[in-house]
């Protein structure tokens, strides 16, 4: 399988999901060539006509903070000033960044871009996703423990509900995904680095729901002695549907 585009960059990317774009935030712990410590948000153009390999700028920012996860969601105003949706980026000290990637890409003042500020979780935030139904809706998790769901509605405006604990866990661990099934708007699915999803408590990296199965999602631990992909039916949840073998390391 041959690469048709790229880029050079250590970071967290989320595509855009009407628009033929990507953005990409400096990664957490990520260290490049000339050491640098500093940390940006940009947009790249997916132009699959043009002969260069390599993704054009179309738009950056600078970032306060580096990023553990992206995300970019659908416009939910109807306005034209958010015709390409929010960005949300989940910082490293605990914050989350909701940036106008329009604004990003047309306006020379690109700190303007940056349009919102959730502050809620004391710890890095490694979850973060917009719900594919109600996009207005945006759920975080971070390294406390807690799961926060933001409505992004009004961006300058924010709102959130009381955070969220997993059920039947006094002591969840540090939330590493979490993601919103696909089929059934208010269900919400989350992992933790102390095996909380997984029934033989494995460090669980990601996770993700069937596309079309409303009830089965996958499960993948960063646990290099048990690299695997697990298959899990919400109606029984004793032991996997499925396991799929292959990786040698960790699965990210």
């Amino acid at each position: 399988m041959a690469c048709i585009k790229w880029v050079n960059r250590s970071a967290s990317v989320a595509l855009a999901p009407d628009a033929p774009y990507m953005a990409a935030g400096t990664m957490a712990g990520a260290v490049d060539l000339s050491f640098s410590s500093s940390a940006n948000v940009e947009i790249f153009k997916l132009d699959f006509q043009s002969e260069d390999r390599e993704l054009p700028v179309v738009g950056q920012c600078p970032s306060s903070e580096r990023f553990n996860r992206l995300a970019w969601g659908k416009n939910v105003s109807g306005s034209d000033e958010f015709s390409l949706g929010l960005i949300a980026g989940g910082l490293v000290d605990g914050s989350i960044h909701i940036w106008n990637p329009l604004t990003l890409i047309l306006s020379e003042a690109s700190e303007q871009a940056l349009v919102g500020h959730l502050s809620r979780h004391r710890g890095p935030v490694r979850g973060l996703e917009f719900n594919a139904i109600a996009p207005n809706l945006l759920a975080s998790g971070a390294d406390d423990g807690e799961i926060c769901i933001w409505d992004l509605a009004a961006p300058a405006q924010p709102t959130h509900f009381p955070p969220l604990k997993g059920s039947g866990s006094a002591s969840q661990g540090e939330i590493s995904f979490l993601s919103w099934n696909s089929k059934v708007q208010h269900i919400l699915a989350s992992t933790s680095y102390d095996g909380t999803t997984d029934s033989v408590r494995r460090r669980c990296s990601v996770l993700q729901w069937h596309p079309d199965v409303a009830t089965q999602l996958v499960v993948a631990s960063d646990d290099d002695g048990s690299p695997t992909l697990r298959l899990w039916d919400m109606r029984n949840m004793m032991s996997p549907v499925k396991e799929f073998l292959g990786h040698t390391k960790d699965c990210l």
